[in-house]
């Protein structure tokens, strides 16, 4: 027994064993056994202590780590308690072994269930054991089947490994019925809720000819709400991804209607937290997997395990497109607020300039004259004493007389010889609004300086303001879009807008654990929802209500964002750009045995490129018929670079009619009233500088 015990663990080949002793005289020499597994290279540890015991497989989860154990006592002790403590793991496999012959026939098949991993071996004559396992079929009824026994005659084995593979077992489930939540969420899932006939003759009926073809073809993209228990799963992209990962793994799947009708979020602490939705019916292992745009997230990787990811996407948020601008302003649209301040100042001290570059060098050599006559009073005084005593009185104050007449006129021709201040403004004025004047003075200098304001005025100001005014009218302005976080708190904080979020989802779940800008805006979202109406039961449901109420954001997944904006139609609308990268994948119950499987077909799927195939297949099929079939990455890329996309159907079906006023126009007299507009301000200004032109000429 020892020896044959001892060549199995080899066989099998574990990372560690532990062996676990409920009753010592069940084995006589445990010492002689474990040193015979030791030659093996296989450490080993022994345990009597249950607790201890549990402890060891509970912090080995924890860690990943596969653990091999063996147990010497009968699995009816043990089985319950370790369910209990869920402790049953792909990762953790219990050995059995008490001495019997055969098989206990009180042995629960439902206690032997996946994830359970249970080997036990029987003694049925000398020298012979048997092996049975409890996953030797993918079909998880929990049956204790012969897998392999030991000959200890000859020291051979039936077969070779000791156990059968996991991924050779779940690599075809032979037909096995899956029961997988689904929940309505375009374009992963669109599901129809009560009977659609009536609805779908009234679509036909509705539309003309050419139009029936088109309405047939989206008939599974038309969302019917109704009280009745009936749905009807009629596609989407993760439908059909389920149906190709079920034929190649050979096995057949059934929808559930999860509780709600949500993914799940978590309730209670943090530490032993339950999920409600899909999620809760994969923790309870109700369900054996689920596929949809489920998020992979820390939170729920403690609930549930994730398979190699489905879609790698990104959050974001859309708004409504940006709106017309007013034509009124659009002469002076072109400079920005941070252009303005610059160009007034320019204007504002171009006049002065110019006045101190033609004034300085009169003024200059005018000063250096009257220091230079105040520096001579002794010359005037000795001229004084020169004088003849003959000169009469009358004489001396003709001389004096005359002497100040030529100083007067000496300096009233000095100030005469350069423009006044308010002759050099004006001129600037006339350069800027391009009008014809003539240079105020002939000097190099101020020549210079007038050519460079010619240059600016023509090419600097005229000429770029012209090229922008040209693509203003061209185009219509519209005003910036919010499509940064940081615009979407201003907009929230100064026009006082919403952010929706899908109600329990993972977007959710991010916004309350969020810090920085998503928290500031979490809590400004809380504030002035009632009863939480900023939560919404679908992201297209979000979609809707920002049809009705511009002033209102849809946080959530780019990608269904991007589907149902383009459903609703993607000119009414503006996605923003990416937040952070997330992850869709495949959740599956904790210890799932088949994970490595579904890993390893999800993974060839994607690197032939057939996930993203499926994906584009599936905007194709529903906008394929108005873009001509281009690639969703393109789409894409046209969608984020410009808000005039062609019309498309909405959440019913049937086609809409696009806004004339989204279609390009002719220029009309409308889009030119801001020039009339300064036209007739000129007229006014003319005629007010006029009359107090009039004015100084009278007085």
């Amino acid at each position: 027994m020892i020896r044959g015990i001892s060549e199995m663990v080899n066989l099998l080949a574990p990372k560690s064993l532990v062996i676990l002793v409920r009753n010592e005289t069940k084995i006589d020499r445990l010492d002689k056994l474990t040193v015979m597994i030791h030659q093996h290279n296989i450490p080993t540890c022994v345990y009597y202590d249950l607790e201890q015991y549990f402890s060891l497989i509970e912090e080995n989860l924890e860690k990943s780590l596969e653990i091999t154990s063996l147990i010497f006592c009968h699995p009816e002790d043990m089985l319950q308690d370790i369910t209990d403590r869920r402790l049953a793991h792909r990762l953790s496999l219990f050995i059995f072994y008490w001495g019997a012959s055969q098989l206990p026939s009180t042995l629960n098949p439902h206690l032997l269930k996946e994830p359970f991993r249970v080997a036990i071996i029987t003694n049925p004559r000398r020298n012979i054991f048997r092996i049975f396992y409890n996953q030797a079929k993918p079909n998880n009824r929990g049956d204790m089947l012969s897998v392999n026994w030991f000959d200890g005659n000859d020291m051979t084995f039936k077969r070779v490994p000791l156990l059968p593979s996991p991924t050779e077992v779940y690599k075809n489930f032979q037909g096995r019925i899956f029961s997988i939540p689904v929940i309505h969420k375009p374009p992963w899932h669109f599901i129809v809720y009560g009977n659609v006939s009536g609805s779908a003759s009234e679509m036909a009926n509705s539309t003309n000819n050419d139009a029936v073809g088109f309405e047939m073809e989206l008939e599974k993209n038309v969302t019917v709400e109704s009280d009745d228990t009936y749905f009807t799963v009629k596609g989407g992209r993760d439908h059909n991804l389920m149906q190709l990962i079920a034929e190649r793994m050979n096995f057949s799947f059934q929808y559930v209607e999860p509780p709600e009708k949500i993914q799940g979020i978590a309730l209670g602490s943090e530490d032993n937290a339950s999920f409600s939705g899909a999620l809760g019916m994969l923790q309870r292992r109700e369900v054996e997997l689920y596929l949809g745009d489920v998020a992979v997230t820390w939170e729920r990787m403690k609930a549930v395990e994730f398979s190699f990811f489905t879609l790698a996407d990104s959050a974001a948020f859309v708004t409504h497109a940006p709106r017309k601008l007013n034509e009124a302003l659009a002469l002076v649209r072109p400079f920005q607020i941070t252009v303005w301040p610059p160009v007034i100042i320019t204007i504002l001290i171009s006049g002065p300039i110019l006045y101190v570059i033609i004034s300085t060098p009169y003024r200059w050599k005018y000063g250096h004259s009257r220091r230079a006559t105040r520096n001579a009073p002794y010359h005037r005084k000795s001229f004084r004493q020169r004088k003849p005593a003959f000169y009469n009185l009358r004489y001396i104050e003709e001389m004096s007389y005359t002497r100040a007449t030529a100083r007067r006129t000496d300096t009233l021709n000095q100030q005469q010889e350069y423009p006044s201040l308010d002759r050099c403004i004006w001129y600037t004025i006339n350069v800027y609004l391009r009008q014809s004047a003539n240079i105020p003075f002939d000097g190099h200098l101020a020549r210079f300086f007038s050519i460079l304001l010619w240059l600016c005025a023509t090419y600097v100001l005229g000429d770029v303001y012209s090229a922008q005014l040209t693509s203003q009218l061209a185009r219509p302005a519209r005003e910036s879009p919010i499509n940064t976080l940081g615009r979407l708190e201003t907009r929230m904080t100064r026009d006082g807008y919403e952010l929706l979020v899908e109600r329990q989802s993972a977007f959710h779940a991010a916004l309350v654990n969020s810090t920085g800008v998503l928290q500031r805006l979490y809590r400004l979202t809380r504030q002035r929802s009632v009863n939480d109406s900023f939560l919404v039961k679908s992201v297209e449901e979000g979609i809707r209500v920002l049809q009705t109420d511009p002033k209102n954001a849809v946080f959530g997944g780019r990608e269904t964002l991007y589907f149902n904006t383009k459903r609703y139609g993607a000119n009414r609308f503006q996605l923003s750009e990416k937040l952070y990268t997330r992850y869709s994948a495949v959740a599956v119950q904790i210890g799932c045995p088949f994970l490595d499987s579904l890993n390893e077909v999800i993974m060839r799927l994607f690197e032939a490129g057939i996930v993203e195939k499926i994906t584009i297949a599936e905007y194709e099929q529903m906008f394929g018929r108005h873009n001509g079939g281009i690639s969703h990455s393109e789409e894409t890329m046209r969608s984020t670079k410009s808000t005039n996309s062609d019309c498309d159907t909405d959440g019913t079906g049937t086609k809409r009619k696009t806004d004339s006023n989204d279609k390009l126009q002719p220029m009309n007299l409308r889009m030119l009233q801001g020039a009339f507009l300064v036209l007739a301000c000129g007229h006014l200004l003319g005629g007010k500088l006029k009359q107090i032109a009039s004015i100084s000429e009278l007085s």
